[in-house]
């Protein structure tokens, strides 16, 4: 790139992974490989990138993430479309109950729940067209696995903290995703109807059992997560095809 020029910022890990991996002459799966092994020993996402930056004689200043930047494009695409909204909830919430190669970290959901309450208490639009669903729900689960990952600290257990470097409006959301995530470890769900505390093993669809009684049919979601990304990362997915191991 010429000297001067400057980059589109990147608002999710993958983009960020594949900017320092072009830039190094290296692939995508090798740096992502590399970035997981560090954020498994307790780095955080943008140290770990930072790190590889220095290593192949690049800017590591060149290479960030703005959370602000990224919590705000989460609430643009939440608030679009009321309709596209609804069905990403649905997703997600089969996603996160999901055992297998297509879950989605506690944290992740954590993020999109709080997200998702000042989006349903905004004007509700509705749209004669749903958008792609898919391609939303994708990126939703990108840059809230971004967010996540830059916004708080973290260890070989999982979140320990909130970042020193995470921007004083977003750090009430930093705080709640680290004690929600702690009750999770703990054995521990807040309902997503009423925010009841309960065991785990009391839910039904991330519900408490009143709440999951009081709903007037099945709460079994059928929608499947999205096909495309298929492969679990640390910091979120790769492409079909990617391999990480």
């Amino acid at each position: 790139m010429p000297p001067g020029m400057c980059r589109e910022l990147s608002l999710t890990a993958r983009d960020l992974v594949r900017r320092i991996a072009s830039d190094a002459g290296q692939s995508y799966s090798e740096i992502a490989r590399r970035v997981n092994q560090d954020m498994a020993k307790g780095k955080n996402l943008l140290s770990a990138v930072h790190e590889i930056a220095r290593e192949n004689g690049l800017d590591p200043g060149r290479y960030t993430l703005d959370p602000e930047k990224i919590a705000e494009e989460i609430r643009t695409i939440l608030r679009k479309d009321y309709a596209q909204t609804l069905m990403i909830s649905a997703v997600l919430a089969q996603m996160v109950e999901s055992r297998g190669r297509d879950s989605l970290s506690p944290p992740a959901f954590f993020t999109f729940m709080e997200f998702l309450a000042d989006a349903t208490a905004a004007p509700k639009r509705r749209e004669k067209r749903i958008g792609n669903v898919e391609e939303a729900t994708t990126k939703i689960i990108e840059l809230t696995t971004t967010l996540v990952s830059v916004i708080c600290d973290w260890s070989r257990t999982g979140i320990v903290g909130v970042a020193e470097s995470c921007p004083e409006p977003l750090r009430g959301l930093a705080r709640v995703i680290l004690r929600k995530t702690r009750l999770y470890q703990a054995g521990m769900w807040t309902c997503i109807s009423c925010g009841k505390i309960v065991s785990i093993r009391e839910t039904r669809a991330l519900l408490c059992k009143e709440c999951d009684a009081r709903l007037p049919g099945p709460t079994t979601l059928k929608r499947t997560p999205p096909k495309r990304e298929r492969h679990r990362t640390g910091y979120g997915r790769t492409v079909p095809g990617d391999t990480i191991d």
